[in-house]
């Protein structure tokens, strides 16, 4: 894992700048179609501001993105997020790589409101999943390489970033059972496999809370919903907004699909 302080973060203003996403740009992440050395890079919108504006990503000064808003991966998409259910990722030259996220003035492609600008250094062949956590001057880049083995047949394999900024540490269950344990704010946890069909609801506790305790934030959160665990399939569970907050800021629990 690697994070970036942010270099220019401002609060939100609303633009309205709809640019489809061109898919040619965009590689599957079977191994059929492998890039042989190329980066492959998804982007999560993590960044819970107080007003849920679009926002356009920017990979080397050029725009890579349609309109996201909070909590987006981009490409492709997730659980509980935006975006659809497809596991993409962006298809770039490896090297170091200028990433950065803004809100842009109407009608163009211009930056009207910096929120996070940070460069990295991308190996070829190498998947990577970058998260855009908490706001302002406190803005993180936080990366993680992808385990792109793919699971045994009848099983998934998951794993679990910590990115709610005042929970120093947080444990996740999957239903009563303790999953990953006091991970911090900005890390993840070790891989873990759950088997398919498997019926579940996420939560996600401080770390050491007793685990009949209140949860924070729980996924799916309403009634009795749960989650069938998926064949085969690569995902990984994130916490995300401000424990004590509300509304779109409030705690939350969503998954990105790798």
């Amino acid at each position: 894992m690697k994070y970036i302080k942010s270099l220019c973060a401002l609060s939100a203003a609303t633009a309205l700048l709809l640019t489809a996403c061109n898919k040619k740009d965009l590689v599957s992440p079977l191994d059929v179609n492998y890039t042989n050395g190329l980066t492959n890079i998804k982007i999560v919108h993590a960044s819970a501001y107080a007003v849920n504006n679009t926002v356009q990503l920017k990979v080397n000064d050029v725009r890579v993105s349609n309109n996201i808003t909070y909590s987006t991966p981009f490409p492709g998409g997730g659980l509980n997020t935006g975006g659809g259910s497809a596991p993409w990722y962006l298809s770039i030259t490896p090297g170091i790589t200028k990433v950065s996220m803004s809100v842009q003035k109407v009608g163009t492609n211009i930056d009207s409101i910096p929120l996070y600008t940070g460069s990295l250094n991308l190996a070829a062949n190498i998947y990577y999943t970058a998260y855009i956590a908490d706001t302002g001057v406190n803005t993180l880049f936080l990366m993680f390489g992808e385990n792109r083995t793919m699971p045994d047949n009848g099983t998934s394999r998951f794993k679990f970033i910590n990115l709610i900024p005042n929970l120093p540490a947080a444990d996740l269950y999957y239903n009563t059972t303790k999953v990953a344990s006091n991970i911090p704010y900005g890390f993840g946890g070790p891989d873990f496999i759950q088997n398919k069909n498997d019926t579940t609801r996420w939560t996600i506790r401080a770390a050491g809370a007793l685990p009949t305790s209140a949860a924070l934030a729980t996924y799916p959160a309403t009634g009795s919903a749960t989650q069938v665990i998926p064949n085969q399939r690569i995902l990984t569970v994130y916490s995300r907004g401000y424990v004590g907050a509300t509304g779109t800021r409030a705690p939350a629990i969503s998954l990105t699909f790798n």
